[in-house]
């Protein structure tokens, strides 16, 4: 069997320092005949300039004003060539080997559609990777912040693992690091543009299961993930570096697409549950808060109010 031809597609937006690093990466793992697409969505900082000018055989598409993750995501997938498509984060960088074991896992397993990789932080501890569709009782957890408590516990993770990094089939990865056949994403794709920030990855993942597509993560693909480089200057987005109010609204939207208005319905109420823990807490949390912090810790329990009122909206 002959080598797949691979396509590394970035997607960035502000994100300079970033994307240069990610590229730099890449540019050391990439197979001669492999192509890079990045296309730049409406940044203000001189990505683009800065990209053509340290790598000159990508090819860079612009976006004169930032379009989302899902366009320009769409946009390079769609220009892409090769018989695998391995989709990016700007704040991404690949370890030795990764890029070699995502094609060679798309090309041993013939109804493999989307490998993720084994995803972890900068200092190498892990970081959610891939796993089940989320259920009410995940989605209460995640609304709550409970499960980010519990795994500040010692030995919590040596009973309860970080979700992927055991590896093998779930039931869908994140867009940050995977790789895509091409022949699964022409049929089925692109993602759907609907999704503001969030989820589109899982509505991908699940429009590929229902089609009898394998979704998985490959152990031995490590790619280090800075998470949250773009999300922490939209407005909204809080300390953790995520924006709660798209967060929930999108895996609301994604559930009641691909699963109906009754678990659309059950999704809800959980993280509106979740929510509503996590507010009172914060805010008899509040006087113990050092006062220098306080400002910082008010907007971010204003965002997460503010996104649990969303999501009655969303239902409508």
């Amino acid at each position: 069997m002959a080598p797949s031809r691979l396509s590394v597609v970035i997607p960035t937006r502000d994100t300079r320092v970033l994307t240069l690093a990610c590229l730099a990466a890449v540019a050391r793992e990439l197979p001669r005949d492999g192509e890079i697409v990045v296309v730049d969505d409406g940044s203000r900082d001189g990505s683009a300039d800065a990209i053509v000018a340290a790598h000159p055989t990508a090819r860079v598409l612009r976006h004169a004003v930032a379009r989302g993750f899902s366009v320009a995501a769409n946009a390079g997938l769609a220009a892409a060539t090769g018989d695998v498509l391995l989709l990016l984060n700007s704040d991404t960088e690949v370890l030795p080997g990764a890029l070699a074991s995502l094609c060679r896992a798309i090309e041993q397993r013939p109804r493999l559609a989307a490998a993720g990789a084994l995803l972890v932080e900068p200092d190498g501890r892990p970081q959610w990777s891939g796993g089940a569709v989320p259920d009410p009782r995940w989605l209460c957890a995640l609304a709550s912040g409970v499960a980010t408590l519990a795994a500040r516990v010692p030995g919590y993770r040596r009973w309860r693992p970080v979700s992927g990094h055991r590896a093998g089939a779930v039931e869908w990865v994140p867009a940050t690091a995977v790789a895509l056949r091409a022949a699964a994403w022409r049929e089925h794709g692109p993602f759907d543009e609907g999704f503001r920030l969030y989820a589109q990855d899982l509505d991908l993942c699940l429009r590929l299961r229902a089609a009898a597509w394998e979704v998985a993560v490959v152990a031995d693909a490590r790619v280090i993930h800075h998470r949250g480089a773009t999300v922490a200057g939209l407005a909204g987005a809080t300390a953790a570096r995520q924006q709660p109010e798209l967060l929930w609204t999108d895996l609301l939207r994604a559930i009641a697409k691909r699963r109906g208005p009754a678990a659309a319905v059950a999704a809800a109420r959980a993280l509106r549950r979740g929510a509503a823990l996590r507010i009172v807490l914060r805010r008899c949390a509040t006087p113990f808060v050092a006062r220098a912090h306080r400002p910082a810790w008010r907007r971010d329990t204003a965002a997460y109010a503010r996104a649990r009122a969303a999501l009655s909206a969303t239902l409508r």
